[in-house]
């Protein structure tokens, strides 16, 4: 390969005009590639799909509607009315919506705002039972309905048929007294019940939603956009917050907060962008002042950061010709991961600054970069076979990256170093050099404390293994307004129990709800058994065609003219006794000989979309879903004993029934995740020594002293974070990948100077250390100021990437050499 590089540099050389032809063109090609990929920036990325029992995919939990609810909560902190914190609620609303209208069509953020009953909601629900009555009465109530039609029974009804005709109810809805002389408005009653069972924790006062102790006023917001989609969500939470800041001076007798699943993505986002911006920024401005105040002069910063564009644009432009879109996370630690790329292009800059001659340079370098470009990539090879998009994401972007940047610097960094004369500030590179030269690997106490350490660490790991936070709820920030919204409702309606959301599947609306009918028959057992406290019956409220058919069939065999001319003469009977005339009642019998038709409620309109939506939805990928809340006690998720996942698992086997629970699912694709990892790690680590085995010509001591390095310092970062207590995480998963990276590049390197110091080129170790020095000083500081994000996820890679970077520097630039030269004397 080395021949072949030579050639290119020769043909470019002679050819310039080709050379800078060739390098704009891929440069503007991967560049328009790049900017049409689309960025994911919600931890959605990160969510499995959940699964039938034989393995397929039930639902993608990204095409859920229902997880794209924001609650909006306004609280009582004065002494004022409920009324009056609802017109509070009002005006907010009526603010949003008017800035929300305010947006082109295409960017509101607004959809819906559920926050009243509407004034007719009940007349209009009145008409609809009426006209679709026996559509909701259960055929097995006839079975009974005999004993209504007796002496005894009409006397007690038509008592109370007369109470209720002066009651404020027969004031408002007299008809439905007037068609229901035997009271089946009681049987209904009854059967409805539960659906009232888990309502408990609110309820209506001037046709708003309110807490029980009327302290909070609930509204709901149905966004236009996907929780995944941020970049629109930004624009309804910047509005929210800037709507919030204001009442929170006109209204200062009110707080209002938010949160969901929205809310968290948003937050997350920024967050994540902030870290990046800030922090990383922050460093890398530092570095680049380093580098030239060292390099002499701001023109070389250009050409070492040029290939790292090169290569992040590489990676961009065939992300998307691959799959077309990319996690905003995943691009986030990638950056870091350039900065292992980073370090081949140093090795190639700093070379050039010893002897100013490019062929000298790719005759020394062509060999360790691109050795340590495979190895690296390599040491990926693990995410490729996890099936998480935001790993897999990762690891093919930082290996297309990574060869993107190394192809740069072999192909076109050595003409462009031409073109300026070479400085250095040699003051600078005299006191790396005096550093470097400085003899750590010839003492024997540093070397001691260094085994020591190192023995400890890997004590630590065999005795205390590894372990992992399978709960993705440690990995999102958790900003303090959605928190303390979150903390504010679930101290209003917790009431002790967990409330989780369970759904039943189909291509159709019609087919989901027939199919809630067995979701419903495995919470009744799981109820009966204790694990289940309460649940809505959706089906209840949305009856199947086929069951309604059934139940009009039933409800005109029932109602002979036998039966009929009972009730007349019962009525003549009983009536006049309270006061009522028999005539009244006349309606009863035109609703009990009416051709009734089954009518599906869901598109009648009736109810309002804002409260339809939590019961039922049309899912972004197009299948239907009916939903149930189920209440169970407030039990750990972790426990694979407790009454939550116990209640998840019996139904999560069966098939078109969803447990709407992300974590449920990755819970048991991170514990699987862990179980396989380290087995993927160690197929890398082979993977590496097999190259590293055909790279040093089977020289075994040589192989093996090159890969020490790179073993030791993974178990001493296991070590350290089983001493600690930390676990890993996804995010720590791929932050290994990268010290195992990084271990790799440094021991090529070292061993390649070793070997290189032995023949004619004596400086190269020299030259190689200058370049580990650089490289280790930029991602150290890189690394450490990650340590000041404020996003969980960033922060966790912190302590393990610091550790790992420190262990690779130390085992590679100190041990590395003194049981080298221990080798070579004993040989």
């Amino acid at each position: 390969m080395t021949t072949f590089f030579l050639r290119l540099y020769g043909f470019f050389k002679k050819h310039r005009v080709a050379m800078w032809c060739s390098m704009l063109l891929l440069f503007l090609l991967f560049g328009l590639l790049a900017t049409r990929i689309h960025l994911e920036e919600d931890l959605n990325k990160l969510m499995p799909s959940s699964k039938n029992e034989d393995g397929s995919t039930k639902m993608a939990f990204a095409s859920l509607r229902i997880k794209d609810k924001t609650f909006l909560l306004f609280e009582r902190k004065e002494d004022i009315t409920a009324e009056e914190l609802a017109g509070v609620c009002d005006v907010f609303v009526d603010s949003l919506m008017a800035r929300n209208a305010e947006l082109d069509t295409l960017c509101q953020p607004v959809g819906d705002v559920f926050y009243r009953i509407p004034e007719d909601l009940m007349l209009d629900g009145i008409d609809y039972l009426s006209e679709h009555l026996p559509c909701y009465i259960d055929t097995a109530i006839y079975a009974g309905l005999d004993t209504f039609l007796t002496i005894g029974h009409m006397e007690q009804q038509m008592a109370q048929n007369a109470a209720d005709l002066q009651s404020e109810f027969g004031d408002m809805f007299p008809e439905l007294i007037e068609m229901d002389p035997i009271g089946l408005r009681v049987v209904l009653k009854e059967q409805m019940a539960p659906l009232m069972q888990t309502g408990g924790s609110y309820r209506t006062l001037d046709n708003h939603f309110f807490v029980r102790d009327s302290s909070v006023c609930i509204a709901f917001i149905s966004p236009n956009f996907s929780a995944t989609n941020t970049g629109q969500g930004s624009r309804l939470f910047v509005m929210l917050n800037e709507l919030i800041d204001s009442f929170s001076v006109t209204h200062p007798e009110v707080k209002v907060s938010f949160h969901g699943t929205p809310a968290s993505g948003y937050y997350n986002a920024s967050t994540i962008k902030h870290d990046l911006v800030g922090s990383v920024a922050l460093s890398l401005i530092l570095v680049l002042l380093l580098l030239a105040i060292c390099l002499r002069g701001w023109t070389t910063i250009p050409l070492l950061l040029l290939p790292v564009v090169f290569g992040t644009l590489f990676g961009l432009a065939i992300m998307y010709v691959l799959k077309g879109q990319f996690s905003l996370m995943a691009l986030g630690i990638g950056a870091i991961v350039l900065g292992v790329a980073l370090s081949y292009v140093l090795h190639v800059l700093i070379h050039y600054k010893y002897v100013a001659n490019s062929e000298t340079v790719l005759r020394s370098e062509v060999k360790p970069v691109l050795l340590g470009c495979i190895t690296t990539i390599g040491s990926f090879m693990g995410l490729f076979f996890i099936k998480t998009d935001l790993l897999l994401d990762f690891g093919l972007f930082a290996a297309f990256a990574i060869v993107g940047t190394t192809l740069f610097a072999l192909v076109y960094l050595p003409h462009l170093l031409e073109l300026e004369p070479n400085k250095l500030n040699r003051t600078a590179f005299a006191l790396i050099g005096k550093l470097n030269r400085y003899p750590f690997d010839r003492k024997k106490p540093l070397l001691a404390a260094i085994g020591l350490v190192t023995a400890a660490m890997v004590a630590c790991y065999y005795v205390k293994g590894t372990q992992f936070d399978a709960d993705m709820h440690n990995l999102g920030y958790k900003a303090e307004l959605t928190t303390y919204s979150e903390n504010l409702l679930r101290s209003k309606t917790f009431m002790g129990d967990k409330s989780k959301y369970f759904a039943s599947q189909g291509k159709t609306m019609e087919e989901a709800i027939e199919r809630f009918h067995s979701l419903s028959q495995k919470l009744d057992s799981l109820q009966t058994l204790g694990l289940v406290k309460s649940y809505t019956h959706t089906d209840q409220i949305f009856v199947p065609l086929k069951v309604q058919q059934q139940r009009i069939d039933a409800w005109k065999a029932y109602w002979t003219e036998e039966r009929l001319d009972k009730v007349r003469t019962l009525i003549r009977q009983t009536a006049p006794a309270v006061g009522l005339t028999p005539e009244g009642f006349d309606s009863f019998f035109d609703y009990a000989t009416a051709d009734y038709s089954p009518d599906a409620l869901y598109e009648a309109g009736i109810i309002p979309a804002g409260y339809q939506s939590t019961l039922m939805e049309e899912t972004y990928s197009g299948d239907y879903l009916c939903f149930t809340s189920v209440r169970c006690a407030n039990d750990t998720l972790h426990d694979a004993q407790s009454d939550y996942h116990r209640i998840c698992s019996a139904i999560a086997n069966e098939p078109n029934i969803l447990v709407l629970d992300t974590y449920y699912y990755t819970r048991d694709t991170l514990t699987a995740l862990n179980e396989d990892f380290n087995l993927l790690q160690w197929v890398s680590m082979a993977f590496v020594f097999v190259v590293l085995l055909f790279s040093f010509r089977f020289n075994i001591r040589h192989t093996l002293l090159g890969f020490a390095p790179i073993l030791l310092s993974w178990l001493v970062v296991l070590g350290a974070m089983a001493l600690f207590g930390m676990k890993f995480n996804l995010i720590n998963i791929i932050i290994s990948t990268f010290i195992f990276g990084i271990g790799v590049d440094y021991s090529i390197f070292v061993m390649n100077g070793l070997i290189g110091s032995n023949g004619q080129n004596r400086e190269l170790l020299t030259y190689h250390l200058t370049a580990i020095s650089f490289s280790a000083f930029i991602l150290i500081v890189t690394v450490c100021s990650m340590l000041l994000a404020q996003h969980p996820a960033i922060y966790s890679v912190g302590f393990a990437t610091l550790v790992g970077m420190v262990s690779a520097v130390v085992l590679s630039c100190v041990v590395q050499p003194a049981v080298y030269r221990r080798m070579k004397h004993e040989g």
